[in-house]
């Protein structure tokens, strides 16, 4: 046996396959992450400055002053409930135009049906983004 049948055998293949070519892809991600951050680190005297650069704020709000680390508000309730209610019907809709021909009633309906069922949380989600109290950060 030669040394072409030997590295063409299913071992070494299956090796190459489940070892050695992941180890590359990490190796190669994780050079690429450090390159990344000694090209992209700050200047120290800045940073010194803006010391307020690294603190969180609530949703990217605007200091103020004060504690920098207060409770989240609740302002963006309304706009989740709306995004968790509206992702499911647009893929619903996209798999409306994927049915075949025989099943399309079956999937309109069913298609209603989730549309009626989420419309409680439309109205909710919708009513909750619009409620000024909750934009108020006090």
């Amino acid at each position: 046996m030669g040394l072409i049948e030997t590295l063409y055998s299913p071992g070494v293949m299956m090796l190459v396959a489940l070892v050695i070519i992941p180890l590359l892809v990490v190796g190669a991600t994780v050079a690429i992450v450090f390159l990344l951050k000694l090209i992209t680190t700050g200047r120290p005297d800045v940073e010194k400055i803006e010391a307020r650069k690294y603190l969180r704020y609530d949703a990217g709000n605007p200091p103020r002053p004060g504690d920098f680390r207060r409770k989240v508000s609740m302002q963006y309730l309304g706009y989740l409930i709306l995004f968790l209610a509206v992702e499911p019907i647009v893929i619903l809709m996209a798999l409306i135009l994927i049915a075949p021909r025989e099943a399309l009633a079956r999937v309109l309906f069913l298609y209603v049906a989730i549309l009626l069922i989420y419309a409680p949380l439309l109205y909710y989600g919708i009513r909750e983004s619009r409620r000024l109290e909750a934009w108020i950060l006090g």
